[in-house]
């Protein structure tokens, strides 16, 4: 495994770790149903988001690891076909040096990391005056857009922008229908 994978899974790990101490932790919230009967209480949510980080941690673990194991093959078939630069007595041979100045960054600080940073400065920034629906619906679908691979990008936009805006339509009802939370209307006032 390369460093990259090994960091990866690292933060998989770590994502683990660190909702099995929440999960832990929400065990010693005292009980309040501000609902009645209705099955929610202060505990709920709390126990949902360390359920819901458990089964992510997880996931991405698997996916770095079939991932890793997928780059591993690829290469392998690669280095057959592939011509290396070589010492004169052929000691040690490189591949051939690759990439824009770009890819050089996005090795040490990756492109789409700042740019996830700048989505989130921007969608806080719209929040209060869009309201919740437009800010959500535009920050999942440039999210989606900038983390969906180059290739695929074409056949995914449409449900990209459906699957987005659906999504934060719910979540605005089920926030301030049943749970009784209040969320910016922005526009739709």
């Amino acid at each position: 495994m390369n460093k990259d994978i090994k960091r990866e899974i690292g933060v998989g790990v770590f994502f683990l770790v660190l909702a099995v101490f929440y999960m832990i932790g929400s065990t010693t919230i005292s009980t309040f149903t501000p609902f009645g009967n209705r099955g929610l209480d202060s505990r709920s949510v709390p126990v949902l988001l360390g359920v819901l980080t458990i089964i992510l941690s997880i996931t991405h673990i698997i996916q770095v690891y079939l991932k890793d194991k997928k780059i591993r093959t690829l290469k392998i078939e690669q280095l057959e076909g592939k011509e290396e630069i070589c010492d004169p007595d052929e000691v040690a041979c490189v591949e051939p040096p690759e990439g824009t100045l770009i890819e050089k960054l996005d090795k040490v600080i990756p492109v789409k990391l700042i740019l996830s940073f700048i989505f989130l400065i921007i969608y806080i920034a719209l929040y209060q005056p869009l309201g919740f629906i437009i800010a959500s619906s535009l920050f999942l679908i440039a999210e989606s857009i900038l983390l969906t691979n180059k290739e695929e990008r074409k056949k995914w936009y449409l449900f990209i922008i459906l699957f987005s805006i659906g999504v934060s339509t719910l979540i605005f009802f089920i926030f301030t229908k049943y749970l009784t939370l209040f969320l910016p209307s922005g526009i739709f006032g």
